[in-house]
């Protein structure tokens, strides 16, 4: 059965934001929501009854439904920490109001269009919900319907996807390289030496890509001693995204602070991308 989804929650906030009476949330969700769909979802061949949302063409299902859905699942809240809570008996999962990503058996999932409550729900993207839950997710654009199918109970554990290396040296090179700049610049350096990683220029591996000297030391903490400090629990979670296949751009290999660099080489010889925080952004 195809249904027509008319989301209540945004019309509400169409009607809140013509009366001026909106909060920077509800400014976003009410420029960025998509419009009426005729759309489906099916989940291992079942129609889904829930609530469907559409905000900038990101598919958000209500956590608390989708996981009552999905398995027997014990959902808590938390007030000071504006936090959702959800735990079945092979998944740990943790949502924070207004976050950038769901954190699932110590996996972190990125949510490029974040999380948000209204009206005492909180809303997820679909495709990361369902990688939760151990759904695969396929969508077909030309019958404007998504089929999940379960694969197993949860998304595999973090002991058990992470290298240990990998996230140790990512985590420290982000931290020692952008401690100070915002989460997405984090992910913009992870970015950086994930791309080298897939690029026949450079070492095919996280430590060797941070610890290559080929051309002479390509990141400054690994000669300064900076890399060996810990690093704080967002450049962790950066790395922890970046070991998840996200990648904030597939171009970018290197990155400087004009202001602070002692060599404009990368400025001279390679393409500017972009700018987040105080790093400069450039492809080859």
């Amino acid at each position: 059965m195809k249904k027509k989804l008319i989301c209540a929650v945004l019309s509400a906030l169409i009607s809140a934001s013509a009366a001026g009476n909106v909060s920077a949330q509800q400014k976003f969700l009410t420029e960025n929501y998509s419009g009426e769909k005729e759309y489906r979802l099916l989940i291992d061949g079942y129609d889904y009854d829930g609530e469907v949302i559409f905000v900038s063409d990101t598919t958000y299902v209500a956590l608390r439904e989708f996981s009552c859905m999905a398995d027997n699942a014990i959902i808590t809240w938390d007030d000071e920490d504006e936090c959702a809570y959800v735990k079945t008996d092979s998944l740990e999962l943790s949502a924070e109001d207004g976050g950038e990503y769901i954190d699932a058996n110590g996996r972190l999932l990125w949510c490029e269009d974040g999380i948000f409550t209204y009206d005492d729900k909180m809303y997820v993207p679909l495709r990361q919900i369902s990688a939760a839950f151990g759904f695969d997710v396929y969508y077909d654009a030309e019958k404007h319907t998504t089929y999940l199918t379960r694969l197993s109970s949860a998304i595999v554990p973090e002991e058990e996807f992470y290298d240990h290396d990998e996230l140790y040296w990512l985590s420290k090179l982000i931290y020692a390289e952008s401690g100070a700049e915002p989460f997405l610049g984090k992910l913009a350096v992870g970015t950086v030496v994930m791309n080298r990683v897939d690029s026949d220029e450079f070492p095919s591996n996280i430590v060797d890509v941070i610890f290559d000297k080929e051309n002479g030391v390509q990141f400054t903490p690994t000669a300064n001693g900076a890399i060996e400090k810990d690093p704080d629990e967002d450049s962790v979670a950066a790395a922890k995204i970046c070991l998840e296949d996200v990648r904030l751009s597939d171009d970018i290999l290197y990155f400087l602070n004009e202001k602070l660099s002692s060599s404009l080489w990368i400025v001279e010889n390679c393409t500017y991308v972009m700018t987040i925080g105080s790093h400069d952004f450039y492809a080859d």
